[in-house]
């Protein structure tokens, strides 16, 4: 690995499992995009209070040359589960929060992949540019 790992605990204990979680899961980020500078991994668990359990939140910060990816995975507390636009069989899924932190690491970071592999089309020159479409006047 050649980039930095930075890991922050709040509100819970630091754990050496967890900070194995984010190491691999940091260490397959650099086979998307090998020029990463530095990330930056805060896990929390809220001190509120919840029926259902804890929610876990985890947020990214990666530097990448010229730019900084910001991956926040969170719950709004007064709000009801985000409804995904991905509608099944006529139906609206609702996504729930992350009560599992291995899960919310896990996502936190496959949504870091793909918003670094889109970086890396860009700086590669791999994105189509399609031509301007001009209009005729008759």
């Amino acid at each position: 690995m050649k980039f930095p790992v930075q890991i922050t605990f709040r509100n819970l204990e630091p754990s050496v499992m967890v900070e194995e979680w984010v190491q691999a899961e940091a260490d397959k980020l650099e086979t998307f995009y090998d020029q990463i500078m530095s990330c930056r991994v805060a896990v929390e668990i809220p001190h509120r209070r919840h029926r259902k359990g804890k929610q876990c939140h985890v947020r990214l910060d990666l530097t990448l040359p010229g730019k900084e990816i910001v991956i926040h995975r969170e719950q709004d507390p007064f709000s009801s589960p985000r409804q995904s636009r991905a509608v099944l069989a006529g139906k609206v899924t609702k996504t729930e929060p992350h009560y599992d932190l291995h899960l919310a690491v896990h996502d936190a970071f496959k949504a870091a992949g793909r918003r670094v592999q889109d970086f890396a089309r860009l700086r590669r020159g791999d994105v189509k540019n399609h031509p301007a479409i001009t209009k005729v006047v008759s």
